[in-house]
């Protein structure tokens, strides 16, 4: 494993150059500039560049840097110079709560006079750059279920890592009242987003009143785990192509812009990594995450708890996917669409492995 000892990381007690600078360069020449490779302080033959809803990624030899869109959205607003800045610092903080030193820091993409755009902090900071680590990419779970090549000694570390992590996160507050009122509106919220984006109301009305049906009839169950103090602070996006299964294990990409998104009952988020493995066609990383949570934790939780976590986290991911009709061209809408619904049928049959 590459360990990078020096260290890029902009403080928030950072202060910017009051000068500023002639020209502010647009998010296009930024992109142009951070794909050719001789703009890095690394050695490498080439940047792969990619791009996702709220960043671009250029891949650059043993490093990653990532650039934040200037987009908002009602929990964010990276349109200013300061927005993304702090989130970048906030990204580097969460992340390295189970990233380590994966994540090096944050490092300024600078103006300089004559000189066009540079990576540092000689010039005027016009962009900040969140700097990683490369992960190997034939070690994500992800590409290893797709392989068929899971490393099940691998995936206890991380069953070992995240279990600790829970552990000894501090517990977060919420009446049960309020938890049960948080999920109910999740579950509305599911309901109206995906009818809204034309999905067959016959298909999303029947899984989401099913889920309802079953938060009701439970109700002391999910009550009684936010007032014994079962929720904490996660990681809120808990996915196998954020989890690497090197040594030691290595979890990226947190949900870094709202804390609320990321205050979660533990179980819930296993569940959710554990749906979208099965998703994949692996049901046995789900049950070593329990396992061995279980033993750690001590919290055994009951299969109608994790049944139904799942079916609301697949109707949640059938929500994001059809979100992505807002954006994508339109010849490509039709696989986000049936994404949508193998998540909406993965829930139903959740939901109907309890409803009795």
């Amino acid at each position: 494993m590459l360990l990078i000892s020096k260290t890029i990381f902009a403080p928030a007690a950072w202060i910017w150059p009051m000068v500023k600078p002639s020209r502010q360069p647009g998010i296009e020449e930024k992109v142009a500039f951070l794909s050719n490779a001789v703009s890095y302080p690394v050695k490498a033959d080439r940047v792969e560049v990619l791009e996702t809803h709220m960043s671009w990624v250029f891949l650059v030899g043993p490093r990653v840097y990532k650039l934040k869109k200037p987009v908002a959205h009602l929990l964010f607003d990276f349109t200013t110079i300061d927005g993304r800045y702090k989130n970048c610092v906030e990204e580097v903080r969460l992340n390295r709560r189970l990233g380590g030193d994966t994540y090096i820091g944050v490092e300024p993409l600078s103006a300089v006079a004559r000189d066009g755009l540079t990576l540092g902090r000689k010039g005027v900071p016009v962009d900040w750059l969140v700097v990683m680590r490369r992960l190997p990419a034939a070690a994500m779970l992800e590409a290893q279920i797709k392989s068929a090549a899971v490393d099940y000694q691998r995936v206890m570390a991380v069953a070992d890592l995240l279990a600790r992590f829970y552990h000894r996160a501090a517990s977060v507050q919420i009446s049960g009242a309020h938890y049960l009122e948080r999920l109910r509106g999740g579950i509305s919220d599911n309901y109206r987003q995906l009818v809204d984006y034309s999905l067959p109301e016959d298909r999303v009305k029947p899984v989401c009143d099913l889920q309802m049906t079953l938060l009701n009839k439970n109700s002391a169950l999910f009550a009684d785990r936010a007032t014994a103090g079962a929720l904490v602070e996660a990681h809120g996006d808990l996915r196998p192509e954020h989890i690497c299964l090197t040594e030691p294990p290595v979890v990226i990409d947190c949900l870094e812009f709202s804390r609320d998104l990321r205050i979660r009952d533990p179980v819930d988020e296993l569940s959710f990594l554990a749906m979208e493995c099965e998703k994949l066609g692996e049901d046995r990383v789900g049950k070593i995450l329990f396992e061995v949570y279980g033993r750690i934790t001590g919290d055994e939780p009951e299969a109608r708890l994790v049944a139904f976590y799942k079916a609301y986290r697949a109707s949640e991911r059938a929500k994001l996917a059809i979100w992505h009709l807002d954006d994508d061209y339109h010849e490509r809408r039709g696989p986000w669409r049936q994404k949508a619904m193998d998540y909406l049928t993965m829930a139903f049959n959740y939901g109907g492995s309890i409803a009795g």
